[in-house]
């Protein structure tokens, strides 16, 4: 699953020198992490700007094999994973709104055991993600 949430608040982080690429283990099992995580923090607070959680198969295989791996977000709101190195292989592209009904399906709240606060911190990302998207609108437009 990943998060992005790209508004950068002048009071959060002044400065760019201030964010720093991370990557972390995700979820440990008994044969060891079970999932990755990458992206970029705000050094001083810790607070997470842009996530993404790889499964651990994929990202150690990338890895082994000195492949790139990469998560974006098309201008049209597809979600797209790219694995460069030897031969570039593209993963079929997917609408932010489809991957998000399908992580939030009623069943899957259930098992994954998602409490109120981070649905509502879920929603807060995606008004800020809105509200950036009519910035950039109304910028375009003039």
């Amino acid at each position: 699953m990943s998060t992005c949430d790209i508004a950068i608040h002048r009071d959060e982080c002044p400065t760019t020198d201030t964010m720093e690429a991370f990557w972390e283990s995700g979820e440990v099992g008994p044969l060891g992490p079970t999932s990755y995580r990458a992206g970029y923090r705000v050094r001083t607070t810790g607070s997470i700007l842009c996530n993404v959680e790889f499964p651990a198969a994929i990202a150690e295989a990338a890895i082994m094999a000195n492949l790139a791996l990469a998560t974006t977000i098309t201008p049209d709101g597809y979600i797209r994973c790219t694995l460069s190195g030897v031969a570039d292989l593209t993963c079929k592209a997917e609408p932010i709104d489809q991957l998000i009904a399908q992580a939030f399906s009623v069943e899957n709240l259930r098992l994954e055991g998602i409490s109120v606060a981070d649905l509502g911190s879920l929603l807060e990302r995606l008004e800020r993600s809105v509200a950036l998207l009519h910035e950039v609108i109304k910028h375009r437009s003039d």
